[in-house]
């Protein structure tokens, strides 16, 4: 009988998603009269992401009926839904949170293989040591990349300061120690000062990647420049990978 739920649950999640994509979700969104108060293409993709939201949790209670462990079914389902409003809502919290939900979830039962965090320490450590050589490069006159990196005002191009040479240069020191406390963790480095200074780092990568609600972050409300559009693409999906590598590496030194 449960294994009749369970087909239940993932066939209806499959009607769901195809059918609502089909029937509902796409004449809706191509029909030009309705409005809500945030930006059209805005409420566009939360919608959609909400419609598949639900599939994705019969998909999860049908792995529970079909025995899975819950803290395992419950990370698998927040990462697959932290992967949706990733691709459709990136500007939005809940991917951040589901990410940070469903490697808990998966770590608290030891679900997720040391080789998991390695790589994700790995991958972190390989974009913060890129992201010091740009500021470097940076710091010395080069151009290359520099177009959308500092946050602009409202409906223009102009940046809201111009940071010289040696606060550039002090951003690429701080990448540096990121990357140096990174490696002492998952090298198993004496001292707790490593851990505290992980957990701090941690603090404000996530602090970062929320935002502070109006330039930066995923609550930011100025988004109508090119900079707030690649720090949706670009910069504040690198520092969530930061902060995960950071997250792993406290893992692997724990």
């Amino acid at each position: 009988m449960l294994l009749t739920a369970a087909v239940l649950l993932i066939v209806v999640g499959v009607l769901h998603s195809v059918l609502g994509e089909l029937f509902v979700l796409r004449p809706l969104l191509a029909a030009p009269g309705w409005r809500v108060r945030l930006p059209r293409r805005h409420a566009e993709g939360l919608l959609r992401g909400a419609w598949h939201l639900t599939s994705i949790a019969w998909w999860a209670a049908a792995g529970v009926l079909l025995g899975g462990s819950a803290p395992v079914v419950v990370g698998v389902m927040c990462l697959a839904s932290a992967a949706l409003f990733f691709a459709i809502v990136r500007w939005h919290l809940a991917w951040p949170l589901f990410t940070a939900a469903g490697l808990l979830s998966l770590a608290a039962v030891g679900a997720v293989p040391a080789t998991v965090w390695w790589l994700l320490a790995g991958l972190a450590v390989l974009a913060a040591t890129v992201a010091a050589g740009f500021h470097v490069a940076w710091a010395t006159g080069a151009t290359l990349g520099a177009a959308d990196v500092l946050p602009q005002r409202a409906g223009s191009r102009e940046r809201l300061a111009e940071p010289g040479p040696l606060p550039t240069l002090a951003v690429a020191a701080a990448l540096s120690v990121y990357v140096v406390v990174v490696l002492a963790l998952v090298l198993g480095a004496d001292g707790w000062w490593w851990t505290w200074c992980g957990v701090a780092a941690l603090a404000i990568l996530l602090a970062r990647v929320v935002g502070e609600g109006r330039y930066v972050g995923v609550l930011k409300r100025v988004r109508d420049t090119g900079f707030a559009r690649a720090d949706d693409r670009r910069w504040t999906p690198a520092v969530a990978l930061l902060a995960t590598g950071m997250g792993a590496s406290l893992a692997l030194g724990a």
